[in-house]
């Protein structure tokens, strides 16, 4: 046997250089084309054809003077559908019924029984959760320590794998995931999980800024094909897509907040310990909600107190990296808020200027200032004919002025006694007390924003509040009730501005929240509902839209046949190659929208066709483009691989869904690999081994790699190990007559078929060899071991 192969004033836009590709060049591009759905090629021989998938296929070969390979070997063809649709292996009896009878009819049998079976949704959600990113934990190690899970992540895989399994259209899967909570009618709970794909990447040391970019590049990459990402500095280097289009997606995710109270899917009651679990957690969120409101009353009257010393800093230096530090600070009470200080340098570059009511005089004395020789001082002298408030006119004639800090603090003054009056009698002038505690004010901050003001003890007490909520589930004895993470629209959605290379202490013009313009008419049409999510969600799943069908189609076919038609499933833009086939990925998108989107009808086209029928062949290079239609030779990845190993053992445990388990370290782990638990900062070294897809971005496609701890962990690992003995033990290799019938039940059990007359004789001649005293296992455990590591049992045909 052989064993696996082995300044704050906003500056003007320069002039940008011109896009790669413009908006005329991007029609004319292939991938964004309108969908059409052509008629399938007429072929010669038309015998062997059962699908429209095969007429494209076998034109395309046609061309190349060659044609369909011969079918596969019914065994073949039932382990080839098994592990595709379900990540297991066929029983030897479903296989031993399709050799009796390999008709097509018995075919869409298997097929349609395969597809609902509830392994599909396992199987198929995980290909999933490659895009999506997934992982059961937190990023910021340093911080969480042990207590990194996410206790709640484990609903969004749930959530995947249902709807897979109960075949929701991909246009509501795709709304789900974006917009679930915004949706009308409402959804059922359980699918407000869905928000997990918004909510389950990486923190980035808490930078906003980056997980804002995470979501737009797991967004746009795994649903559209195109890195948008690219334009957060500058417009894209080679599609037609703009830096304000960025920061128009950027709009729509920063119109958006985690909220830490995460709704119920699941009835507190059905779950033993449900209702004392959620007394124990509404008492936690009660003391995180009363610090979190005596810190926001604390910390803006500390705040509004202080504005004349921000409007000092502002008028006299430059920004500094205190200030435009985008994450980590840890302040003290003297500290000045980076965020508020930004918005004090951005409220006086708008409007200290002469035309301004309050600070026209800030502005015609700052010019006098700049005039005058050093150190005179100088008066504020009122135009005629000026429109300046009499309040501030009042409180600065008469008084000499030698420098801006002079300036700013006098109108601190003014502004922080005017609020006072307000506040005390009601007669403070309303233009100027608007400056202090108006919604507008630079020292006024929403609530949810309080945690970025706090100084470090404070803050510190809050980070505790807020992660014992996730402790308190994580650590609990029993499982809690199920909850989404989910996000919420802010009360008033972001109007983006064009951060100037990227950096968001340097804003450039307003943008709208809205949908690639080369995907519509090249018109921006801005998004009016809230966040603007639904909308998006909208332009995604359009019709109209020539990229998500494509994209999801192209993706399938990859799992089905091992490479996709389009060498790249996450760019269709300007550097991807053209499909190998193209008029047969535009009448597969065209069915599967056809199909409502149905993801099962798609797999039905595809299985039922000749071409997935045929035997594997192995193309020169090693890609679709040198065998078209070629069903590729391939190694069992690692959720099938370990899932496999459980089956034969015949200790697979099929209950659905729940929290991860340790997939990787514990050797009596029985449930099947997607029910892992997936450390995004400390990936399993199994998983990693085994090309395993990196959690820390939406992964196309995994490698494919050969080293030596593959085999190294089939001859080595407890978990093999643990298997083998269990197989050697199944009361059908055990009650075996004699040596050769119980090598023959391996074989059934873990190959699906019967052994030669030679391996027989070879495997009765290796149990006879004598074991040494460090051996692992006794001779039927090693065998049985041998067999279930052998390439035919982890390579599919």
């Amino acid at each position: 046997m052989v064993l696996f192969g082995t300044a704050l004033l906003t500056p003007p836009l320069l002039a940008a250089a011109p896009a790669a590709m413009s908006l005329e060049a991007a029609r004319r591009h292939w991938a964004f084309q309108p969908i059409r759905r052509p008629s399938p090629p007429a072929v010669r021989d038309s015998g062997r054809l059962r699908s429209p998938v095969d007429a494209f296929v076998e034109s395309a070969l046609a061309a190349r003077g060659e044609t369909l390979a011969a079918p596969a070997a019914p065994r073949d063809r039932m382990r080839r559908v098994y592990f595709d649709l379900t990540g297991l292996p066929p029983e030897r009896l479903v296989v031993e019924a399709f050799e009796r009878d390999p008709s097509p009819e018995a075919f869409v049998a298997v097929v349609d029984r395969l597809l609902a079976s509830p392994q599909y949704g396992e199987r198929w959600g995980r290909h999933w959760l490659d895009v999506a990113r997934y992982a059961d934990t937190k990023d910021l190690v340093l911080v969480y320590g042990r207590d990194a899970l996410r206790p709640y992540a484990y609903t969004y895989r749930d959530y995947v794998i249902r709807a897979f399994n109960e075949d929701l259209p991909y246009d509501e899967f795709l709304r789900d995931q974006l917009a679930a909570d915004l949706a009308t009618p409402a959804v059922a709970s359980w699918r407000l999980a869905a928000l997990g794909f918004l909510t389950l990447g990486r923190l980035f040391d808490n930078n906003p800024h980056d997980q804002i970019d995470d979501q737009i590049d797991t967004v746009t990459r795994g649903l559209l094909g195109l890195t948008v990402s690219c334009a957060r500095c500058h417009d894209h280097k080679y599609d037609a897509i703009s830096i304000g289009e960025y920061y128009g997606l950027y709009g729509v995710f920063a119109s958006t907040e985690r909220p830490y109270v995460l709704p119920l899917i699941e009835d507190p009651a059905a779950v033993p310990g449900g209702p004392e679990f959620e007394e124990r957690l509404a008492a936690a969120r009660r003391e995180l909600d009363d610090h979190l409101d005596a810190e926001h009353a604390k910390l803006t009257g500390i705040l509004r107190s202080r504005l004349g010393d921000y409007l000092v800093r502002a008028a006299t230096t430059e920004p500094d990296l205190t200030e435009t530090a985008q994450f980590g600070l840890s302040l003290t009470p003297e500290d000045f808020r980076p965020a508020l200080m930004l918005r004090t340098r951005r409220l006086l570059a708008a409007r200290v200027n002469l035309e301004d009511r309050v600070f026209g005089p800030w502005a015609s004395l700052t010019s006098a200032l700049e005039d005058a020789p050093d150190g005179q001082a100088v008066r504020l002298v009122v135009p005629p004919d000026v429109n300046w408030n009499p309040q501030v006119i009042a409180a600065l004639e008469g008084r000499r002025f030698t420098d801006r800090a002079a300036v700013a603090r006098a109108y601190g003054e003014l502004l922080l006694a005017m609020n006072d009056r307000h506040a005390r009698d009601g007669s403070g002038d309303v233009e100027l007390v608007a400056l202090v505690s108006g919604p507008d004010a630079p020292m006024t901050f929403p609530r949810r924003e309080t945690p970025a003001h706090m100084s470090r003890p404070d803050k510190d007490r809050y980070s505790g509040l807020a992660m014992a909520l996730d402790k308190l589930a994580a650590h609990a004895t029993n499982r809690p009730p199920a909850r989404a993470m989910i996000v919420a629209d802010l009360p008033e959605p972001l109007k983006p501005r064009i951060f100037l290379r990227g950096n968001p202490s340097r804003l450039g013009p307003e943008v709208p929240r809205a949908f690639l313009r080369a995907l519509g008419d090249g018109e921006p049409h801005a998004f009016v509902s809230g966040s603007g999510r639904r909308e998006l969600a909208e332009a995604i799943v359009s019709p109209d839209n020539p990229l998500t069908a494509r994209v999801l189609v192209n993706r399938v076919w990859m799992h089905h046949f091992g490479e996709p038609l389009v060498g790249t499933p996450s760019e269709f833009g300007a550097r991807s190659d053209p499909p190998v086939l193209p008029e047969l990925l535009d009448w597969l998108a065209a069915e599967f929208i056809g199909s409502g989107w149905s993801l099962k009808s798609l797999h039905r086209t595809l299985l039922l066709s000749a071409t997935y029928a045929q035997a594997v062949r192995t193309p020169i290079s090693g890609t679709a483009a040198s065998e078209p239609g070629a069903v590729l030779r391939r190694r069992l990845d690692l959720e099938a691989m370990r899932d496999s190993l459980l089956q034969v053992s015949g200790r697979l445990d099929l209950t659905l869904g729940g929290p991860p388990g340790d997939a990787a370290g514990d050797p009596l782990n029985v449930r099947r690999t997607v029910y892992g638990l997936v450390d995004r900062q400390n990936l399993p070294s199994l998983f990693r081994t085994f090309d395993f897809a990196a959690p820390d971005q939406c992964v196309e496609r995994r490698p494919s790699t050969t080293v030596p701890q593959q085999a190294l962990f089939a001859l080595n690992a407890p978990f093999v190990l643990e298997q083998a003995r269990a197989l050697a033990s199944l009361p059908e290799v055990v009650a075996a007559e004699d040596p050769g019938a119980r090598v023959a039940a391996l074989f059934r059990r873990v190959l699906g078929r019967e052994p030669s007359v030679d391996e027989i004789r070879d495997a009765v001649r290796f149990v006879e060899v004598p074991t040494g005293g460090d051996a692992p296992a006794g001779p039927w455990e090693l065998l049985a071991q041998m067999l279930m590591i052998s390439n035919e049992a982890v390579f599919l045909d």
